[in-house]
């Protein structure tokens, strides 16, 4: 990962200009659709006397220029806070917001939250906008009625809204409507901890609040290559060591969104490049307890996780169905736990069907399977025994097994299951024969055999079958 080059005058600490150019540099980096959006909300914010901000880790990145090129980029997600002028508090402003820009942008979809004064304008496969979606949210402050817990939210002031999220260098505000365009809002610091590469929570009840903020802070850690700040390395040290891990599993249906906060934390994790680092450092702090608390990870289980990384990666061309990394690969970390737990711990991460089944089947199935493959010697054995199954079960199964039982799995991937018949039900008309239960046999044989290496041309295939079976 490439350091993070500071502009000069953001490195000296003289701000004026990085506050003038802010605005400038986030024109460049949009797509023009994506900037007249922008200037269209602030201007409907401006007629009804709002303030609009954009909020988030766009304004960290402009500031850290984590960008290199000057290419336009369509973000995936935009974040956007309504404020009243001189701090009022507007009630369901970012929802009043959203639905106007939704008659200007007929083909988007508005989805609303009332509990949280927030709606998301959602573009899907459109010809100037792609996938892309934009929340809008009313300056908001909240509260945290007991561990894990959705927050409780009412309207407040964007000094409020910025103070309520996780970390200094992500409560920056970008001010979007005059008087005071361009303007940078930094209340608590964010810019001398980006200098300095620190990650700094903004209240000692941040980790209680929401345990997944373990995960992010880690995760920017590698992100940006920062460090912890002391105090906030104490903060997060006490949250683990506090037990509140046993909480939160004894009681999953009463704090749903901090799972839904988890796995969204833990796909992050695993997408990211730097994945391994940022698993071994959760694990060494003891943080893989919040997924359950007998999960730990040894060097065996992680030789295996980047066996899997591995293998995505070097047989990618083999591969026909698309198979997301981080999914095979939370799915193995499951598998070190007993059935039970680790289906239980699926199912409150709502992982797919697939998943569900997939795991399923590993437990009950995996020996038995890997019983069979050591008796299997021919190639058309080993088809037999793992045709059946799709290929991230096969995946799961072979970082699990010996190195003989690996070798016929990959060899089972790569080549034998490519392998055609060298007759197919066609060249069985042509023959003289009639679809009937012998010919589901012929067709079964002449596929065994082609898979053990009896045929070497089509010939010597159509020979046995004229030899061996009578047509009717």
């Amino acid at each position: 990962m490439r350091a993070i080059k500071l502009s000069k005058s953001f490195a000296t600490g003289r701000t004026e200009g990085v506050l003038n150019g802010l605005l400038l540099d986030l024109r460049d980096r949009l797509k023009p659709p994506l900037w007249e959006f922008i200037n269209r909300a602030a201007k409907q914010a401006e007629e009804r006397r709002w303030n609009l901000y954009l909020v988030g880790g766009i304004v960290r990145d402009l500031l850290v220029h984590q960008f290199d090129d000057r290419c336009p980029i369509l973000f995936t997600d935009i974040d956007l806070v309504v404020d009243g002028f001189e701090g009022t508090a507007v009630t369901n402003g970012g929802i009043e917001l959203a639905k106007i820009l939704k008659q200007l942008y007929p083909n988007t979809r508005v989805e609303i939250h009332p509990k949280f004064q927030t709606a998301d304008l959602i573009w899907k496969h459109d010809p100037e906008f792609d996938s892309l979606s934009i929340d809008f949210a009313t300056a908001r402050t909240e509260y945290y009625p007991y561990p894990g817990a959705s927050p409780v939210v009412r309207a407040s002031s964007i000094r409020q809204d910025l103070y309520r999220r996780d970390f200094t260098v992500n409560a920056f505000a970008l001010q979007l409507t005059q008087p005071d365009r361009g303007k940078l809002l930094d209340f608590f610091g964010g810019r001398e901890d980006l200098k300095n590469r620190l990650i700094r929570v903004l209240h000692p009840q941040s980790f209680f609040d929401d345990p997944t903020r373990i995960y992010r802070a880690v995760r920017y850690t590698l992100r940006l290559k920062s460090e912890l700040e002391a105090q906030t390395r104490s903060y997060l040290n006490a949250a683990i060591d506090s037990g509140i891990h046993r909480q939160i599993q004894t009681e999953q249906t009463k704090v749903p969104g901090v799972q839904t906060r988890l796995k969204k934390e833990i796909k992050y994790m695993l997408e990211a490049p730097y994945w391994q680092t940022e698993l071994k450092q959760l694990a060494n702090l003891g943080a893989l307890k919040f997924i359950h608390p007998q999960l730990t990870l040894d060097n065996r289980l992680f030789r295996q996780m980047q066996a899997i990384d591995r293998g995505l990666r070097r047989f990618h061309s083999f591969l026909k169905v698309r198979i997301d990394r981080w999914v095979i690969l939370l799915e193995l970390l499951l598998t070190r736990l007993d059935a039970e737990d680790g289906l239980q711990v699926a199912a409150n991460l709502q992982l797919s069907e697939d998943s569900l089944d997939r795991l399923h089947k590993f437990y009950r199935f995996r020996e038995h399977t890997l019983e069979r493959l050591s008796q299997s010697q021919r190639t058309s054995e080993i088809v037999s025994v793992l045709q059946p199954h799709d290929l991230p079960f096969l995946i799961l199964i072979a970082v699990c097994s010996s190195r003989s039982i690996r070798r016929k799995i990959w060899q089972y991937i790569t080549q034998w299951s490519q392998i055609k018949p060298m007759l197919n039900g066609e060249d069985l008309k042509r023959m003289g024969y009639r679809p009937s239960p012998q010919f589901k046999e012929i067709l079964e044989e002449v596929k065994i055999r082609t898979l053990d290496g009896e045929f070497g041309d089509r010939t010597q295939a159509e020979t046995f079958v004229l030899k061996n079976y009578s047509p009717q």
